[in-house]
């Protein structure tokens, strides 16, 4: 079966340290959310964000860099009523994972 996503890892812009891995769905070139329910690592994360811990979006932290404490996104929801990260444009840089 073939996959329908293509993997990345997201670093912060500014000193390059590791934030997350993503699975990325769709032919868009660019990443404006990270929708909650593709990001795949680290797993602290992963069962914070998956497990309901939160009640509401607001609830939900920022996205920092854990080195350089820059602010990479912020938690809102999409037009189809998902959980995401609206991503702050030259902020993060992503890799893409070769499989």
């Amino acid at each position: 079966m073939a996959k329908n996503y293509k993997t990345y890892d997201i670093h912060c812009a500014s000193c390059s340290k590791y934030l997350l891995t993503y699975h990325k769905y769709g032919a868009g070139k660019g990443i404006l959310r990270l929708y909650f329910k593709n990001i795949v690592a680290p797993k602290e994360m992963v069962l914070l964000l998956q497990q309901n811990d939160y009640h509401s979006i607001k609830d939900v932290p920022n996205l920092h860099c854990p080195e350089c404490n820059a602010f990479i996104g912020s938690p809102a929801i999409s037009k189809g009523q998902k959980w995401v990260f609206k991503m702050r444009k030259g902020y993060f840089h992503r890799k893409l994972v070769k499989n």
